[in-house]
């Protein structure tokens, strides 16, 4: 179980760093910058890579509120959506009519429920990893999918900034 536990950490964690890497020196008409109206821009994915994991795991797994809505984010950056809205299914429109963030400011929200699902992950038990839990879909999946998915999509948004930085700034810088 704790190896279990340690390889799904290791993962939060490499993301993280490589992350915060892909987000080094952007300006912020480079962080809203699209590759096409179709595209989502890196701000966008931060936001939403940070409220997945926050809703996944704090409030899903963990059966709290979210650090969102418990330590009232929406308000701290400025944002006043929905406090169930973190991104799902956003078309060019919602894209494009996303509030201004402050970077820095997103970054702690982040970094503050990150801290957060990693209490939950600590105290799961083979239990809770077995346990169906309700997606907001309706849908039940178990915990060991959920972790395993929550890794599965930060990559894959990390892998869009990443790319995404890459045609700002050209390769390796």
């Amino acid at each position: 179980m704790k190896n279990f536990k340690d390889a799904i950490i290791s993962g939060l964690d490499e993301y993280l760093e490589a992350l915060l890497k892909a987000l080094d020196n952007l300006n912020s008409h480079e962080l809203r910058w699209q590759p096409s109206l179709e595209s989502n821009n890196i701000i966008y994915l931060v936001w939403h890579m940070a409220r997945v994991e926050d809703n996944w795991i704090n409030k899903v797994i963990g059966g709290n509120e979210t650090i969102w809505e418990k330590n009232n984010w929406g308000s701290k950056l400025k944002i006043y959506l929905d406090d169930g809205d973190y991104g799902k299914g956003y078309g060019k429109e919602d894209i494009s009519n996303l509030p201004e963030m402050n970077i820095d400011k997103l970054l702690e929200f982040y970094l503050d429920q990150r801290k957060a699902s990693l209490k939950v992950i600590n105290k799961l038990s083979e239990e809770d990893l077995d346990k169906d839990y309700k997606r907001l879909t309706g849908e039940l999946k178990k915990g060991y999918w959920i972790l395993g998915h929550v890794l599965v999509e930060e990559s894959q948004h990390l892998g869009q900034i990443a790319y995404i930085r890459g045609m700002i700034k050209g390769l390796n810088k």
